[in-house]
């Protein structure tokens, strides 16, 4: 696996609960449970693959 998947992992999470309170403080989504742990949930994942897809990361042996 290419990239960096833990801190896609980690930067997912924090984005996805930095949103969630967000869009509960502006009054754009009402604080519920999907907003609690869907959207951390949802972006954890999303970073995963992001980071798996990345071309960064460890090279090849040269």
């Amino acid at each position: 696996m290419k990239g960096r998947p833990v801190l896609g992992a980690v930067s997912g999470f924090f984005f996805g609960i930095f949103l969630a309170l967000c869009l509960f403080l502006w009054g754009i989504w009402p604080l519920d449970r999907l907003t609690v742990f869907g959207l951390p949930i949802l972006f954890l994942i999303i970073g995963i693959a992001g980071a798996a897809w990345a071309p960064i990361g460890r090279s090849k042996a040269t």
